[in-house]
């Protein structure tokens, strides 16, 4: 007791970080990454929605950063648990030039700092927002413990046998024409069709989950957002960064894995129903599986090409990837450690295709908006009527078909809505630090 308080007297001041220096709210100590793509080992911190590579010693220091050790006591535990010798002052400009601009550890009050995290949000659109939890981990668990039998061998290969015959019957032999004709003649059945779907993707969420743990990780939770201008369902399976590659590759295809088994189970109830509508759900999911597989935006296709490569998210990367491989003068920022050659040429042809790409998909995105909008418009006008007409005949599948291809319009025009909110508002972000930066080197220059 008289050592500790003895210790805790000795204090090495830094004015921006806590007296006792703790991680931010928000940060998560993930460990090290597996199987990489850099040439030397890295570790993984979890910062909000977004992932921070370190060295390892950063993130020992990270890890003595509990809000009650002293720079002493942290520089002794780094010193024990690994190969380096740290001093106390080591600690406290470590903390001070690279874990406090990271947004890692929590900055002292009064700190005149930006917080890296608002900084980021303005300039990260690809990201799910409104994010909100519908199944905690005590309730996906376990479902998941007994799925995650499905990726067994003896299990997955008898599947994908079976997946490819059934597509090459449906597809070359039986068509999906009577499908579509049925649900044309019979509008009712979209509802049928839209229920059948929303359960595919919820199935497809837990293909994600159960590969995780199969892997030997946890899924921390499943839920609902907004990404890009759709709704779209979500499962949070960070725990991949502890596996290896191939364990991170599957849990990112266990969603695609779990469609085509859906996709299986529904040609079975249709030979036993006659039911064509089905076969349509089957269409759809397969088009889905091929939209998903564009690595342009983060889907299902872009985890899956980040892993491969072990790069933790292309798009939080690239920054720090063009500061490593560009020689341009004053361009501050953090660099990414040295990448394997052919991970390096890999993220270059990403960068090259995806950033022309989705240049091109968002100017597209804000010249038509206006008539988007005014198509949108009508089309709500006419559903409003063609719900009265429902209403007065009695015809409560008029009525629900009306009321939820509503619902679906005003989601996407509230999507596009919010995307070009945020375009503008990192266009003015970004216009603001030119011209602050700006002021502040004529009144700083030279005479």
């Amino acid at each position: 007791m008289t050592e500790q308080a003895g210790r805790r007297g000795s204090r090495i001041p830094s004015p921006d970080v806590l007296e006792y220096p703790a991680l931010a709210s928000g940060v998560e100590l993930i460990g090290e990454m597996e199987e990489t793509g850099f040439k030397e080992r890295q570790w993984l911190i979890r910062r909000g929605d977004r992932f921070v590579q370190l060295s390892e010693l950063l993130y020992r220091i990270a890890e003595q950063a509990d809000g009650k050790s002293t720079y002493e006591e942290m520089a002794e535990g780094v010193t024990n648990s690994t190969e380096w010798f740290v001093s106390p002052e080591n600690v406290r400009q470590l903390l001070q030039s690279k874990l406090l601009p990271l947004g890692v550890v929590a900055p002292a009050e009064g700190a005149a700092l930006q917080d890296v995290r608002a900084r980021e949000q303005t300039t990260s659109l690809l990201r799910i927002n409104g994010r909100t939890t519908l199944l905690s981990p005590s309730v996906i668990d376990p479902i998941t413990k007994v799925l995650q039998i499905l990726f067994a061998p003896l299990a997955v290969v008898p599947f994908l046998l079976a997946v490819t015959l059934v597509h090459g019957w449906l597809y070359l032999v039986h068509g999906v024409s009577g499908a579509v004709r049925d649900v044309l003649y019979a509008p009712g059945l979209m509802l049928a069709v839209l229920g059948v779907l929303f359960v595919s993707g919820v199935f497809h969420e837990f293909g994600h989950a159960a590969a995780l743990r199969y892997g030997g990780g946890q899924v921390r939770g499943m839920g609902a957002g907004f990404y890009l201008v759709y709704p779209a369902l979500y499962t949070d399976t960070t725990d991949a960064y502890r596996l290896g590659r191939w364990a991170r590759v599957r849990t990112d295809l266990g969603g695609f894995y779990f469609h085509l088994i859906f996709a299986l189970g529904l040609v079975g109830l249709y030979l036993t129903t006659g039911w064509e509508f089905l076969l349509l759900v089957v269409l759809v999911i397969d088009m889905g599986i091929i939209y998903q597989c564009m690595p342009f935006v983060r889907f299902d296709g872009y985890w899956t090409l980040a892993d491969l490569t072990g790069i933790p998210d292309f798009f939080s990367q690239m920054g720090a990837f063009l500061r490593s491989v560009l020689p341009v003068r004053r361009w501050e920022g953090a660099k990414l450690p040295n990448l394997k050659p052919w991970v390096k040429v890999v993220f270059g042809l990403y960068v090259a295709i995806t950033v022309p790409v989705l240049a091109l998909l968002m100017l597209l995105l804000v010249t038509r908006l206006p008539n988007m909008a005014m198509i949108a418009w009508d089309s709500l006008l006419i559903l409003a009527k063609e719900f009265s007409l429902a209403l007065d005949g009695g015809d409560l599948v008029g009525m629900a078909l009306s009321a939820i291809q509503a619902f679906i319009l005003a989601l996407q025009m509230l999507g596009s809505s919010y995307l070009l909110y945020a375009l503008g508002r990192m266009f003015l972000v970004v216009l603001w630090k030119r011209l602050d930066l700006a002021r502040w080197r004529s009144v700083h220059r030279a005479p």
